[in-house]
């Protein structure tokens, strides 16, 4: 970004107390032509409208408030996802230990049944169905087993790749901030020194000049005072009275456009 054009602003001499500085710079402002009021003024006019580009650019900085949303959405998002895996890997825990115990019980149940100790017929009959039983239950459980692992794998390479994500936006942010910390100190720093400036010369334009450009500048978007170069208005483009160029042209305070009532001061060469 451009540093701040700053205003050939005449310098102070000396430091005196507010009473005595206001005086001298009402005698300065009564020695001076009209010419020389104006042409301090325009100095003025320069000022403002730097400092409104510098306010403009500092407006303009990104201070990371969208990033800042953005992470804390994915923040959101990453945790509700974690939530998700960490119930899918605690029932997965769950079914196996479900699973083993079954299929323990089946094989006891199963030893039973064929190593000769049990002879009851009715005995031998509940034993295959117990078996029989157990084996259907640890089928259903070994199924969500196998499902639970199939869902995990593609879980954990969303957790994986959000965090990634979340991470490379964190380190972004710190960047953003920092840019804009730099840039928006050396706005507000260009800022406050052409304002100081812009107020030493101000004070040196007499009062009632400085309240018609203030007048004028709060109706025309912060352009009051413009210098003309040829025939016509640099403000609002319309031509000029010739009388009226003449009397701009000789120096002559006071003069405004007609059309869109901003002070004109003579820039281009003298005839």
């Amino acid at each position: 970004m451009a540093q701040a054009r700053r205003c050939p602003i005449v310098g102070q001499e000396g430091k005196a107390s507010p009473t005595k500085q206001s005086a001298g710079m009402s005698d300065e402002s009564a020695r001076m032509t009209a010419g020389e009021e104006m042409a301090l003024l325009y100095e003025v006019q320069q000022a403002d409208l730097e400092i409104a580009r510098l306010q403009a650019a500092l407006a303009g900085l990104d201070s990371g408030e969208e990033l800042k949303a953005e992470i804390a959405a994915a923040e959101e998002e990453l945790t509700a996802l974690q939530r998700q895996l960490h119930a899918a890997e605690a029932e997965h825990h769950d079914r196996e230990l479900e699973l083993r115990s079954l299929q323990e019980k089946k094989a006891r149940f199963e030893k039973q049944l064929y190593d000769g100790s049990v002879h009851n017929r009715r005995q031998l009959e509940d034993l295959e169905k117990e078996v029989a039983m157990l084996k259907r239950e640890g089928d259903r459980v070994e199924l969500r087993v196998i499902e639970l692992m199939l869902e995990l794998e593609p879980q954990r390479t969303r957790v994986a790749e959000r965090a990634a994500a979340l991470a490379e936006m964190r380190d972004r942010l710190l960047g953003v901030v920092a840019a804009f910390e730099t840039t928006s100190g050396r706005l507000q720093s260009e800022i406050a020194e052409l304002e100081a400036q812009r107020a030493g010369a101000a004070a040196r334009v007499g009062a009632p000049t400085r309240k018609r450009y203030e007048q004028i500048r709060a109706r025309q978007h912060n352009l009051a005072l413009v210098k003309v170069t040829a025939g016509t208005c640099p403000g609002c483009r319309v031509a000029l009275p010739s009388e009226r160029l003449k009397a701009i042209k000789a120096g002559d305070a006071g003069e405004t456009c007609d059309n869109c009532g901003r002070m004109l001061l003579w820039g281009g060469p003298r005839d």
